[in-house]
């Protein structure tokens, strides 16, 4: 599959609804939960903007991690996204999900931002938990986000 089909594939298989899922974090203390949408299965928020979200998708291509994680990375980069120094990490959760995460920064309206992408891939689902808002309120809020990914729950 050409870098352009893979694109075309993963906005595809990323941009479809939530699919019903129940995939949910510990809503972690200073955030307050949002109301879920179509696009979101989970969603909460800090008084300073730092957002974090899940999402669900059937893995229709039956994609293996590392592959999901490629194709993250690849549509996020095209997007302007830069991968911080700290770059990939190994996740578990406290269920025992295996998961990588992508740690990015951006600039929004000439705020650095920063973004972390967790995915997480079973033989039906993939699994995103999207962390994100300004640097600097995102660096105080980093152990409670680490902290609600580790408590993912997703069917």
């Amino acid at each position: 599959m050409n870098r352009t089909s893979l694109l075309s594939a993963l906005a595809l298989s990323l941009t479809l609804a939530a699919c019903g899922s129940t995939a949910r974090v510990a809503t972690p203390a200073g955030f307050a939960k949002v109301d879920a949408d179509d696009d979101y299965a989970y969603r909460a928020t800090t008084a300073h903007g730092v957002v974090i979200a899940t999402r669900t998708n059937p893995n229709k291509l039956q994609g293996n991690l590392d592959f999901w994680k490629e194709s993250v990375d690849l549509k996020l980069r095209d997007s302007g996204y830069v991968l911080d120094d700290k770059g990939e990490r190994d996740v578990t959760t406290s269920s025992g999900l295996k998961g990588k995460q992508l740690r990015y920064t951006t600039t929004k309206n000439g705020r650095e931002h920063a973004y972390w992408v967790t995915v997480f891939v079973t033989k039906k689902r993939v699994v995103v938990v999207e962390a994100g808002g300004d640097k600097t309120p995102f660096a105080k809020a980093q152990g409670a986000v680490d902290a609600a990914i580790s408590t993912l729950e997703a069917d």
